[in-house]
């Protein structure tokens, strides 16, 4: 099973409580005027990675930078959700103390029922709903105040969740990865 993955960090302050991998999915379809990251909606863009080769990455990115958890974002990660389920199912066994989290345009109700119900018994938090430029948010984790956080496990409280910042960070080589809630947010320097 694979994921088509625009981009991965190994530690984030800004996507969820503590310090976190993240994956950007790459793929989505639904456009909302004003995305953050529309360079992930070509679903054909992006590196094809075998589930396992995410878990050796998020492995060495947990040794290596403490993180609590993994946040998939996007693109959107129901876009993908058969092999999105399969990595959460499979991180879960091989690190059953760590913690999960998912950005997804899509709305409860838009979503297959069934799978869903699976994926929620997977992440331990989900923010969920479409991008709406025109009804800004300051809340942590939603960019439009009509975008929710859900809790799925009582492993945090809407107390863990801080207030929206942006983080940059620049490699060795010079790849320069922006993450947060730009518009709102101050800047931390990773």
């Amino acid at each position: 099973m694979f994921l088509r993955v625009h981009a991965l960090m190994e530690s984030s302050a800004v996507n969820g409580p503590g310090a976190r991998a993240v994956i950007w999915v790459q793929g989505c379809s639904l456009g909302c005027p004003g995305c953050w990251n529309p360079g992930t909606h070509d679903p054909l863009r992006g590196s094809r990675l075998d589930v396992s080769e995410i878990l050796e990455w998020f492995a060495k990115a947990s040794r290596e930078n403490k993180v609590e958890g993994l946040t998939i974002s996007g693109g959107d990660p129901m876009e993908q959700a058969p092999a999105v389920l399969v990595l959460l199912r499979r991180l879960k066994a091989a690190h059953p103390g760590m913690t999960t989290g998912l950005f997804s345009g899509y709305t409860e109700r838009e979503l297959p029922e069934a799978l869903w119900r699976a994926m929620q018994r997977q992440l331990d938090f989900a923010v969920l709903g479409r991008f709406n430029v025109g009804r800004r948010s300051d809340h942590p984790m939603v960019s439009s105040t009509n975008q929710v956080l859900r809790l799925y496990t009582a492993r945090y409280s809407m107390a863990d969740f801080a207030a929206q910042s942006v983080e940059v960070h620049i490699d060795d080589t010079g790849l320069t990865q922006i993450t947060g809630f730009p518009v709102l947010g101050s800047p931390v320097l990773g």
